[in-house]
């Protein structure tokens, strides 16, 4: 799981470094002042956040991508993998608006990543093997893996998840996340009513699996292969980004350990066993007492750290009475343990649609700069997913229409136009328009009509 979680941060960093002057400089979408005048929370930290200067973001990427690769490798594993989640946690503090499920998930496997035993093997220790015992950690990283499933159809309250069973037909519907497994599959109506069934009931039930200590590992392992299965489907139905690959690695870390033991004989892989020196050690009652004493505080700390999680999820389930109090939320905003594993709850959202990028030259004409500069056109796209460099653009492009984000439209009018310009001196434009174009999905294959929405003008200073 150690290799596999560092592998999806490395990727993930790759990802963001090619929107690198967009997402953390003061040139692009959010600003540092924007962001700490409207989206900052107190108790947050961000090192990302200290200034918008291209060559910081820069500098920190690359000292995020060394730790990254000292992780995986094994080295000083405990210390990397609290310096990882300090990057990662202040990288998603920086640009909130890039953000989905997945990237929770992500942040709180490396928070119980540092209590963990994942330096026990493949790592830079010779003396590896044994069996892993019971830690107040690993009960932490179960519920972890087993809430972000159940409590999801905990919060599918709608009847599309149940009695009409068309959740999965309005999830395809949205031509913004369709991929081309999902293309064949939506032309099955029935079809997607039995799988929405199925992914309601495998949500329910998996995690009950995986949680239960029960003495055949079969089970576990069972519940295990449900939800990778749920994942691959996932990845070849929806754009989602690196949702499914951060949910398939964390199952990793779960695999029974006889599965484990098969794995390392097929591979050759001999574990070395731990040495056997019976002389005894000297130690001192202070040793001991400085010992147990922090062991029970580390304990105390992760035993709060369950009970706020599971806390704050039971807070989302709609009949639950109680809610955290207001102190404990703060000391959970620190640690940014913030979870809702709401995908498509209670219902799967409606509204459709694509981007139009129009600026107008200094000759007179209309061009769209998503296009190259191609004539502007309000036909809808064959392929809308196509239409964004990555998943984080499309995340953006979801936060950018609400209403409470008004404040950022003129940041990304005001980005589009300085980088056309930029890139196309010979064909300058003098103002941008950013139009959506939204579609409403309607039962049995019926939209609404497309409707022209004005979202934001900027002009060239």
């Amino acid at each position: 799981m150690r290799i596999g979680v560092g592998c999806v941060l490395l990727i993930d960093l790759f990802i963001r470094s090619l929107s690198i002057r967009a997402f953390f400089t003061d040139e692009g979408v959010l600003p540092v002042e924007i962001l700490k005048a409207y989206n900052w929370n107190p108790y947050y930290f961000s090192f990302h956040a200290l200034s918008g200067s291209l060559w910081w973001q820069v500098l920190l990427f690359g000292l995020n991508a060394i730790c990254i690769i000292l992780l995986i490798r094994g080295y000083r594993t405990r210390l990397l993998t609290f310096i990882c989640w300090v990057f990662l946690t202040s990288l998603q503090n920086r640009n909130p608006f890039i953000l989905q499920g997945g990237d929770d998930l992500l942040r709180l496997i490396l928070l119980w990543g540092i209590f963990l035993p994942w330096g026990e093997r493949y790592s830079g220790k010779t003396a590896s093997g044994g069996q892993i015992r019971f830690s107040y950690a690993n009960v932490g990283y179960v519920l972890l893996v087993a809430s972000v499933y159940f409590f999801s159809a905990l919060l599918k309250t709608h009847a599309e998840w149940h009695d009409e069973g068309t959740a999965l037909y309005y999830a395809l519907s949205l031509d913004q996340l369709r991929l081309p497994v999902g293309n064949w599959l939506y032309q099955f109506p029935e079809l997607m009513k039995m799988l929405t069934h199925v992914v309601y009931y495998l949500e329910l039930i998996a995690p009950v699996c995986i949680v239960l200590p029960a003495t055949n590992y079969r089970l576990r392992l069972a519940g295990i292969m449900a939800i990778g299965l749920l994942h691959l489907g996932i990845s070849m139905s929806l754009y989602v980004g690196l949702f499914y690959a951060i949910g398939l690695v964390t199952l990793t870390g779960m695999l029974p350990t006889a599965v484990m033991d098969r794995l390392d004989t097929h591979f050759g892989i001999v574990r070395k066993p731990k040495d056997t020196d019976d002389t005894p050690q000297e130690t001192t009652r202070l040793h001991v007492f400085v010992t147990e004493t922090t062991a029970t505080l580390i304990n105390g700390l992760i035993a709060l750290i369950i009970c706020y999680c599971l806390m704050l999820n039971l807070g989302n389930v709609k009949k639950f009475p109680y809610m955290l109090d207001p102190a404990l939320v703060k000391f959970g905003n620190t640690l940014r343990l913030e979870q809702s594993w709401g995908m498509f709850s209670p219902s799967v959202y409606k509204d459709d649609g694509f981007y139009i990028y129009s600026g107008y030259t200094h000759d007179g004409h209309y061009i769209d700069l998503k296009r190259n500069g191609q004539p502007v056109s309000y036909d809808k796209p064959s392929s809308i997913v196509a239409e964004f460099e990555s998943d984080r653009w499309r995340k953006f492009g979801e936060n950018y229409l609400f209403h409470n984000n008004n404040y950022m439209r003129p940041y990304f009018c005001n980005y589009l136009l300085t980088t056309w310009n930029r890139e196309h001196p010979e064909n300058p434009v003098s103002d941008v328009s950013i139009l959506y174009m939204k579609e409403e999905t309607l039962p049995n294959y019926q939209t609404k009509a497309l409707e022209k929405n004005a979202l934001c003008n900027c002009q060239d200073k």
